[in-house]
């Protein structure tokens, strides 16, 4: 999934996890869902947070390859437990979510992940996928896109994330 695809549709369910808990659409919460949707594909050089790494993804992907230790759920596990033990904000959250969801959408790709590295370096994926940068992911942009518009405009997110926003920018100034 191109990056673009990973962001929209993680701030979609981002805002529909928002929608339905006492989690806030803030800026912190989505710039985490954001971060986090891209993080996993640090093991690309090619990708969109690999050519801004400084060189790291390269090393990344010699030592584990694309879409391994990155794409793991007991990866995720371990990161999820450290950030919420150091951290309960909204940016943390967003961060966790982001990056399972993230997780989740590259499981319904044709080259699927590995879930439990590295305990089994195994390939999952679902049965219905997706080829990147196929038809099927324009699909899936242009539907979370409107998910997202959606969800925003009935639940009154985007007033919450234009109000963070405005609170962040005066403790700036």
């Amino acid at each position: 999934m191109r990056y673009h695809t990973h962001v929209v549709t993680s701030l979609a369910i981002g805002a529909g996890i928002a929608s339905q808990t006492s989690l806030s659409f803030t800026i912190s919460y989505a710039a985490g869902i954001i971060i986090g949707s891209l993080l996993p594909d640090i093991d690309e050089p090619n990708s969109y947070v690999g050519r801004r790494s400084l060189g790291m993804s390269n090393k990344v992907k010699q030592a584990f390859g694309h879409r391994g230790m990155t794409h793991s759920l007991i990866i995720w596990a371990i990161m999820a437990a450290v950030l919420l033990s150091e951290s309960h904000s909204l940016f943390s959250f967003g961060f966790i979510i982001g990056y399972l969801l993230h997780i989740i959408e590259d499981f319904f790709s044709v080259q699927g992940i590995p879930l439990f590295w590295p305990f089994q370096t195994k390939r999952y994926k679902f049965f219905i996928t997706y080829r990147t940068a196929g038809f099927l992911e324009m699909v899936i942009f242009y539907l979370s896109f409107a998910l997202f518009i959606y969800i925003g405009v009935n639940h009154h997110l985007f007033s919450e994330l234009f109000q963070s926003l405005i609170t962040f920018l005066r403790r700036l100034l």
